[in-house]
């Protein structure tokens, strides 16, 4: 076989193309691109996982605020219908029915109480994330809800003042107190609720057995005839039974407590027509406190009934007020449950500071600033029943305690109320009121919120805003 020479003409071209292959290896123009590609590509994935995260958290939120509302709803002690209907309803307005596992509604209820727990769940398909094997998201919703009615004690502070008598206050007041008391002994809630009416205007009267009770010192009584500002029945000056308290008992948050106590006299400082109010800053006994009451015919008697009396004295009003809450005096209310002047349920109250079961309010509410305290300086002068002392004997009258120093007593007892360790929840109303006392009812509520401003068109929405406020409902999961 013959021998040919090596063809040297493709020499060169394999050397080119080794040559190109090895530049192009050692290359690295474009490499940015690539990468650029993987990470866009990462990005898109990320968005769209971040998108179906969101469309995620929106149907969670409307799902849980329904159910939230619904069992809100359903807990609430004054709702007629069924908890459960009223559940699914809420699911069915909404078009959200068919997410509601009514299996899991739960209703348990005692005389007292009612607890509503229900769960809501969705199955929400992914736009992104089924790339990464994730088809759908499951969304769940649970919640429950539970009103409770504990033990209640308030006292309730009602101004009786002359000033009272102007633009239809008073007329607007006796309804809207009246609902107020219907709405906190409404059904299961009156067996735990007790009242503590207090009417108060210069003075507040405690009445006879308080005034007995505490060691108060009457005046020799005289009978008056008409034509002396009395009935047949009247007995100067012991128509009302006012004690008159010392600067060391508005220092603490107990029924007054020395050893004895002066009857107040029987008096008038303003000069205001009778039609519209009886005789004496301290109010008659008619118009004494009721204690520890859940009988609404009883309190809204004495509501329909008050009749206003002169000054404005807020601060015996709010020693009363909080001592009768005040766990120092179930002796006392042990005693009034024996004597029959309260229910016998009701004999161990108040119940202590720290009880969980029990919650303690006062709602004040006043037309007026609190006042100087005025006396005549002769109690039994023959003129106090029929003579008032700013009409021509201020000669006979003396101030005992000056504006300032009465509401220094009243703002120690808000703020004795409202310490940690009582946590006494302090609702005020500031009724068809100045400047003045709007200032100092908003120093004396629990917080910004429980104070109210109020004219006569609107009171009795107040005093029913309190009182649902009272009646507390609340998430609990």
């Amino acid at each position: 076989m013959p021998e040919y020479p090596p063809d040297t003409r493709t020499a060169p071209v394999v050397e080119r193309i080794s040559g190109h292959l090895r530049e192009f290896g050692r290359d690295e123009g474009g490499s940015l691109i690539i990468f650029s590609l993987y990470m866009f590509i990462l990005m898109l994935m990320m968005a769209g996982i971040g998108i179906d995260l969101m469309r995620f958290e929106r149907d969670r939120s409307l799902l849980q605020s329904t159910l939230d509302r619904a069992v809100l709803a359903a807990a609430d002690l004054n709702q007629k219908r069924p908890p459960r209907e009223v559940v699914i309803d809420y699911f069915d307005t909404s078009g959200l029915l068919q997410y509601l596992d009514e299996d899991s509604i739960k209703v348990t209820q005692g005389i007292n109480f009612r607890n509503v727990h229900a769960e809501a769940r969705a199955e929400m398909p992914t736009d992104f994330m089924h790339l990464n094997g994730v088809d759908s998201l499951t969304v769940p919703a649970v919640a429950a809800a539970l009103e409770r009615v504990p033990n209640v004690e308030i006292s309730l502070v009602l101004d009786i003042s002359g000033s009272m008598r102007n633009d239809g206050r008073m007329t607007a007041l006796r309804p809207a107190a009246v609902k107020f008391v219907n709405a906190v002994l409404k059904d299961d809630a009156k067996d735990k609720t007790s009242i503590n009416l207090i009417p108060y205007a210069g003075q507040t009267n405690p009445g006879p057995w308080m005034f007995d009770h505490l060691n108060g010192r009457r005046y020799a009584d005289i009978e008056l005839d008409e034509d002396d500002g009395g009935d047949e029945n009247d007995r100067y000056p012991n128509v009302s039974s006012c004690l008159e308290l010392n600067g060391s008992d508005f220092t603490h948050s107990d029924l007054p407590n020395e050893a004895g106590y002066d009857q107040t006299p029987h008096f008038m400082n303003w000069k205001i027509a009778s039609s519209v109010m009886d005789w004496g800053w301290c109010p008659r006994d008619e118009s004494s406190i009721i204690y520890a009451s859940n009988d609404a015919v009883k309190l809204n008697g004495l509501i329909n009934a008050m009749r206003m009396h002169d000054g404005t004295g807020t601060q015996y009003a709010m020693k009363w007020a909080l001592a009768l809450l005040n766990p120092s005096s179930q002796a006392t209310f042990a005693k009034m449950a024996t004597d029959k002047v309260i229910p016998a349920g009701f004999g161990t109250r108040p119940a202590s500071w720290k009880d969980p079961e029990t919650v303690k309010y006062i709602v004040l509410m006043t037309d007026g600033q609190v006042t100087e305290q005025v006396r005549p300086k002769d109690p039994m002068h023959p003129e106090n029943p029929t003579q008032e002392l700013n009409e021509g004997r201020k000669s006979d009258r003396n101030e005992i305690t000056s504006k300032s120093t009465n509401f220094t007593r009243f703002k120690k007892q808000c703020d004795l109320a409202k310490s940690a360790h009582r946590n006494v929840i302090v609702y005020t109303i500031a009724f068809d009121a100045p400047d003045t006392v709007q200032s100092q009812m908003k120093q004396c509520a629990s917080s910004p919120s429980h104070f109210f401003k109020a004219g006569t068109d609107d009171i009795a929405k107040v005093f029913i805003n309190i009182a649902r406020q009272i009646n507390e409902l609340k998430l609990v999961n």
